[in-house]
């Protein structure tokens, strides 16, 4: 199996769904993983990262999209990106379906397996897979640095 990501709209969102760190783990399980060219460069993380690892980096994300059983993205794909999925593609991420069911339709029409971590019960056994805990704690923790920042400007 091929797992692929593709690249977030970044004036949207600045986060990406596959870090060197998460796709090491997942080409550890035996998969492989494949990226689109210039994938996390907005958060200073070049594509020579990725490859070390053992990442390939494809030219576009309808290479990617060719070439994935798999894909995962932060948040539901566009219209755009929907047209280039393959029939049969199971994709993975925080999906949203209540707000983006003409995206959620389109998908199931394409015979697109679709995934949405948010709607993950949120028990003990799937924990690790809890992704509005964790980005609730991360936007915590920014908000206390932030603000510890902003005190000491004024201070």
């Amino acid at each position: 199996m091929i797992v692929g990501s593709i690249k977030e709209n970044t004036t949207l969102e600045k986060r990406v769904s596959l870090t060197p760190e998460s796709a090491k783990n997942i080409i550890q399980l035996g998969l492989k993983v494949c990226v689109e060219k210039g994938y996390a460069i907005h958060l200073g993380i070049e594509d020579n990262e990725y490859k070390d690892i053992g990442v390939e980096i494809k030219g576009s994300s309808k290479e990617v999209s060719d070439s994935s059983d798999l894909i995962t993205k932060v948040n539901c794909p566009s219209d755009d990106e929907i047209g280039i999925l393959k029939t049969n593609t199971i994709l993975i991420g925080m999906l949203n379906p209540s707000k983006n069911k003409n995206q959620i339709d389109k998908l199931i029409d394409k015979k697109i397996k679709p995934f949405s971590l948010e709607l993950l019960p949120r028990i003990t056994r799937a924990q690790s897979m809890d992704v509005l805990s964790s980005q609730s704690n991360l936007a915590g923790y920014r908000a206390v640095v932030d603000c510890v920042s902003e005190f000491e400007k004024a201070v």
